[in-house]
């Protein structure tokens, strides 16, 4: 039903149509002159804004009259549909074929799209559409005609589409690129040979990552998962997901190697290694300091431990246990063995960096604020560990001690074992 707006002296009338959406104006026969500011009032109230050159020329092609009692029209908006273009946010000649194309050079080169951002669009220029811009309201018109099911079929790996806005827009993290059927689609994963990656400068890979081969003297930060199908040697790792070995890791560089989500790996030698939640491994953990907040978990039938220092924050269960070359094993369950150490490794940095204070300071500033992030989570965990209704039983089992001394602490409770023994469990206590 039109709604209407009448003047308060009942001989102005304007009526607003819906289809189409235009504005007509009655002017009754009162004998009473007709004031150019009633109209105006009138339109005011009724939130006319645009349209009056397009009603004007409606009328003068229809050959239309102004006349008492008889409804004309004042504004009007021409509603042409047009083609809408797709365009692409990215450069879709750069990655033709993902699995060969992607290399480490090129991608400093491409750029990160993040989940929710647009990677392609129908567009056009507005001022090309043949038709009003605005409506009588001064709303700008959406004249677009696009396939709905064409642009879903135009649907690939990692992307969805949004028929509101006409976008085509990231679900993850990755790097878009158009496949052999012209599908919009996003790369989150890629797969690179060892000998391919430089071990003369840091290597940054944003998405999950794959190598295939032993990895040798390279610093790499991965902000994903990482899946190495071989063993690292002399390397510094550190991965903001989940970090699986398919073989060992042998004594580590720098910071050394650092996990913010689960480690899987088939042996641990002479090396650093902190991680956030889980560690599972099948063979060995040797003269090594390995911490988790979580569970350290070694094979029954093969995984043992040799020398070193090795901490949970939740359980350790292990197979063998002995110490090696004077250097005497112990197991710990403590209190968020991950942010204590990560705070150790920044604190140690930070005083490096404070050598030379105004050259080093934006490095300063971003190691303090870390350290304090870190000093948070840790208090967290003492808070955590502190309130009785999500305690849990935190305890050390242990198959064989087979090359005494051993020491194995949880909390604040110690135990020397100083001769093979056989089916230890060790549980905390108040």
């Amino acid at each position: 039903m039109a709604k209407t707006f009448t003047s308060k002296d009942g001989n102005l009338i304007l009526e607003i149509r819906e289809k189409p959406l235009s504005a007509w104006l009655t002017i009754n026969n009162t004998g009473k002159l007709i004031d150019e500011n009633d109209i105006i009032a009138l339109l005011e109230e009724a939130n006319i804004k645009n349209g009056f050159e397009e009603a004007a020329e409606y009328m003068r092609l229809q050959t239309l009259e102004k006349e008492f009692a008889t409804p004309f029209p004042i504004a009007m908006c021409n509603i042409k549909k047009s083609e809408s273009m797709l365009r692409y946010n990215f450069n879709p000649d750069i990655i033709g074929n993902p699995e060969t194309d992607v290399t480490f050079m090129m991608l400093s080169k491409l750029k990160l799209y993040h989940a929710g951002d647009v990677v392609a669009e129908y567009a056009k220029n507005i001022f090309e559409q043949g038709g009003s811009i605005y409506d009588i309201f001064g709303t700008l018109i959406n004249s677009e005609s696009v396939d709905l099911e064409q642009a879903n079929n135009l649907v690939g790996i990692n992307i969805a589409f949004d028929p509101q806005n006409l976008q085509f827009y990231a679900l993850t993290d990755g790097y878009p690129y158009l496949d052999e059927q012209n599908h919009i689609c996003l790369l989150n994963n890629i797969a690179l040979r060892a000998e391919d990656i430089p071990s003369d400068n840091i290597f940054h890979c944003p998405i999950d990552l794959s190598i295939e081969g032993n990895l040798s003297f390279v610093t790499l930060r991965c902000k994903a998962n990482l899946i190495i199908n071989g063993d690292i040697h002399s390397c510094s790792i550190e991965c903001a997901k989940n970090l699986f070995i398919k073989g060992d890791i042998i004594s580590s560089s720098g910071r050394g190697i650092i996990i913010w989500g689960d480690l899987e790996c088939r042996s641990i030698r002479n090396s650093y290694v902190v991680c956030l939640h889980n560690i599972h491994f099948t063979d060995t953990i040797e003269n090594s300091t390995v911490v988790c907040d979580g569970d350290i978990i070694g094979d029954f039938e093969t995984s043992e431990i040799n020398g070193g220092l090795t901490q949970a924050g939740e359980s350790i269960a292990i197979g063998k246990i002995g110490s090696k070359d004077n250097n005497e094993a112990e197991i710990e369950i403590a209190i968020s063995p991950f942010y204590r150490n990560m705070l150790l490794i920044l604190t140690k940095e930070l005083i490096h960096w404070k050598e030379d204070k105004e050259t080093n300071a934006i490095a300063i500033n971003e190691l303090e604020n870390q350290i304090a992030n870190y000093e948070t989570a840790l208090d967290e965990k003492l808070n955590q560990f502190l309130n009785p209704e999500q305690k849990k039983v935190r305890k050390i089992s242990v198959s064989e001690v087979n090359r005494p001394p051993v020491t194995f602490r949880v909390l604040k409770h110690s135990y020397e074992i100083n001769k093979p023994e056989l089916n230890l469990i060790f549980v905390e206590k108040d």
